[in-house]
């Protein structure tokens, strides 16, 4: 099976998710719009959650492989901020399907994972203990989750540079000074 197949699955969900919610696309509207049977669709996803489950991870994967955490957090947030911006109706039609616990667990997992890498570059060198660093992470994958669901949730009203200068004025330096902080208070 081809790659070309995969895409043309992502694009064809894409397109149906302009048009209706994702709770009233089925397996059977992507085959048919792509001209595909189902065994196809199924050799990719499981269900229609897996599809977005793996639209999430691509769209995840090229904001963070083109914007390293250390250092450029700001530009991988605007990124997201403006590719959600783009797609609203898309990202209404999912809001508006999935449960706030799911979309919040799946952006706590993203900003935990980023906020691990930050982490260990931050400390490398430095003896942090792991359930310090995991500690920081859900402390702040929190704060960010909660601050940007609601941004989502609200419809995206404000302007992504002025939720980013206003993130930045809140976390830039802190996240350093305390992992500095438990750097020099843990020792080995």
């Amino acid at each position: 099976m081809s790659s070309f197949t995969k895409k043309e699955i992502i694009a064809t969900f894409f397109r149906l998710l302009e048009q209706k919610p994702l709770s009233k696309i089925s397996v059977k509207n992507i085959v048919e719009a792509c001209g595909i049977n189902r065994n196809t669709f199924y050799y990719y996803y499981k269900d229609i959650y897996d599809l977005v489950d793996d639209i999430f991870n691509i769209e995840t994967e090229k904001v963070t492989s083109q914007n390293p955490v250390h250092g450029y957090w700001q530009e991988g947030c605007l990124q997201s901020m403006h590719y959600l911006v783009a797609h609203s109706m898309i990202i209404h039609n999912v809001l508006n399907s999935i449960s706030p616990e799911a979309i919040k667990a799946y952006l706590f997992k993203v900003a935990h994972g980023l906020l691990m890498t930050f982490s260990n570059k931050v400390t490398e060198g430095k003896f942090v203990p792991e359930e310090d660093k995991k500690f920081i992470a859900d402390f702040y994958s929190h704060g960010f989750v909660g601050i940007f669901y609601e941004w989502i949730r609200s419809g995206m009203k404000q302007e992504p540079e002025n939720f980013i200068e206003l993130m930045g004025r809140m976390l830039n330096g802190s996240i350093y000074d305390v992992l500095r902080r438990s750097a020099n208070e843990s020792k080995p």
